[in-house]
């Protein structure tokens, strides 16, 4: 059987995470309404859908090995990333839906980038396993907390915001590389060393912000 056109296969990417996106989209806003919250999705929650919708295309550039234009499309997630931020501070459009939606699409946009570069063997695979613990403890941990103090609400710190611009710019600068066609990133430089350090000072400050809430509910109880 002939593999698919390229720009079908991109359509059905494409479209496969504009369902995913929908679906998630949906059940949040249900959830919410069922908490007896509001859920509208305000003009900062709509940028945040369409960075959800990037994942897929971003995704699939990178697995078909079509580097810059990954990277243009990655550059368009993160100036999404931006203006969502900007727009929700400016209209005080910030809301419950948009606290969770933001960080998620962090996560998927990540993950799935990194998975391509793992595949591509473009980043070692110990690195590529810090950042899948960091996810997961962020996950397990938001599930436990939630259960012992009921649901929690996340914010942005300092330190995750300086690990979050040094992740994009390293992205961008593996995608650029690996567009020149000469392997694998060198795995001496600073880059690796620095990515690594700052997913574990986010695994230090998640263990911090849940023992915080850990002993907040220990004192309520």
């Amino acid at each position: 059987m002939a593999a698919p056109h390229p720009a079908v296969d991109l359509l059905a990417w494409c479209a496969a995470g504009a369902a995913v996106t929908m679906a998630l989209v949906v059940w949040v806003t249900q959830a919410r309404r069922a908490a007896g919250g509001a859920a509208r999705l305000g003009a900062a929650n709509r940028i945040t859908v369409v960075r959800f919708l990037l994942i897929a295309p971003t995704a699939w550039l990178l697995f078909h090995d079509r580097f810059h234009a990954a990277a243009v499309c990655y550059g368009l997630l993160l100036a999404s990333d931006v203006a969502d931020g900007v727009v929700a501070r400016r209209l005080r459009d910030a809301s419950a839906v948009g606290v969770f939606l933001d960080p998620l699409a962090d996560v998927l946009s990540t993950l799935a980038v990194f998975t391509a570069f793992v595949t591509h063997s473009l980043i070692p695979v110990w690195l590529y396993a810090l950042l899948v613990a960091r996810y997961a403890m962020l996950a397990f941990g938001s599930l436990i907390l939630t259960r012992i103090s009921g649901p929690i609400e996340y914010h942005a710190t300092v330190p995750g915001k300086i690990v979050g611009v040094v992740q994009a710019g390293g992205a961008l600068w593996i995608m650029l590389w690996a567009g020149r066609g000469d392997g694998a990133v060198p795995g001496d430089g600073p880059l690796f060393a620095f990515l690594a350090f700052g997913f574990l000072s986010i695994v230090v400050s998640q263990t911090v912000i849940g023992y915080r809430h850990v002993r907040r509910a220990s004192r309520r109880v």
